[in-house]
């Protein structure tokens, strides 16, 4: 009965430490995948930024190239910077929602990047002026004005809060109003 137990205790030791060794497996190959990924980026990147203008096909492959890293190198000291260039290329080719979520992911995650107040900025300016929630917006504008009260982006938010709301043509009339006073 004991040698049973010992071989079934000894089997179950073998595949649990052979499962460890296929995971060691699939990882190994995991520096390869990040110069392929890095290469395919820098590619996308090169084309997009000498476009005149944006091709649509390539800033999603270049998001999907952005978003694999970020996915296989969560803690890469690439990643913060990554998921503000995919923030910056949502943005530009009209894919707000998910902008609005690279840049959150980048504050989130990343609180002591370089790009924070830009980050948590324009999170706020994307609800305000794309995706019409002043609700978001404010609570957004509100916060980047409380973190980052020094911030020439805390005196951008206090401006945006006072617009939020209004129309194009109350913007305009108040603009007419205030230079007829001057």
């Amino acid at each position: 009965m004991r040698s049973i137990r010992f071989y079934s205790v000894l089997c179950v030791a073998l595949l649990v430490s052979s499962c460890g060794s296929e995971k060691q497996q699939e990882n190994a190959g995991t520096a390869d995948d990040r110069s392929i990924l890095l290469e395919r980026i820098k590619t996308f990147e090169k084309e997009l930024y000498v476009a005149e203008k944006l091709d649509p096909i390539k800033a999603d492959m270049a998001i999907t190239s952005y978003s694999e890293f970020i996915e296989k190198f969560p803690d890469d000291s690439l990643t913060p910077d990554f998921l503000f260039k995919a923030g910056e290329v949502a943005t530009a080719n009209m894919q707000y929602k998910q902008a609005v979520g690279y840049y959150k992911g980048l504050t989130n995650r990343f609180p002591d990047y370089k790009y924070k107040e830009e980050a948590f900025y324009l999170q706020a300016h994307i609800w305000d002026n794309f995706l019409n929630n002043d609700d978001s917006a404010r609570v957004i504008y509100e916060m980047v004005i409380q973190k980052f009260p020094t911030s020439h982006y805390a005196e951008d938010a206090k401006a945006a809060i006072q617009n939020l709301g209004k129309t194009d043509e109350q913007l305009i009339e108040e603009f007419k109003k205030k230079n007829l006073g001057k």
